[in-house]
């Protein structure tokens, strides 16, 4: 069995990345403030005034963005985001949409399959204390 044969499904599925208006509102929602970070990163500016515009609640807008920076400091490597308008996900906001849905049904081992071997083990319980935190502010 060679290398392309044994991993051809998951080829295939990166091939076809998920649409992001497919996905749970909480998870476009998350998608979104994590792109608008990353905009704000580039443009080093602040982005708790539009994540508070896009959420309508400041506490949700702070919560977020903590949960941005542990994945910041969770992920091995920088967090692949699409453009603003993109409606295509990276195979990383694919996985944050995944992470979401699992905070949503407070599914700790889906979370935690969903990140296995990409986050460490020691890393997730950070991870998902600021998920559900943020998702329960977001509403």
């Amino acid at each position: 069995m060679t290398a392309l044969t044994r991993f051809a499904h998951t080829i295939t599925a990166l091939a076809q990345p998920p649409v992001l208006h497919t996905q749970s509102a909480a998870a476009q929602d998350l998608v979104h403030a994590v792109r608008l970070c990353a905009i704000a990163a580039r443009d080093r500016s602040d982005p708790l005034p539009a994540l508070a515009l896009r959420l309508c609640n400041c506490e949700a807008a702070c919560a977020v963005h903590d949960f941005v920076q542990a994945m910041v400091r969770a992920w091995p490597e920088p967090f692949v985001v699409g453009r603003a308008c993109c409606q295509r996900l990276s195979p990383d906001e694919a996985t944050l949409a995944t992470l979401t849905e699992a905070g949503r049904g407070r599914d700790r081992s889906a979370f935690g399959e969903a990140i296995a071997g990409l986050v460490r083990a020691d890393r997730h319980e950070p991870l998902w204390d600021a998920m559900t935190h943020a998702l329960m502010l977001m509403g």
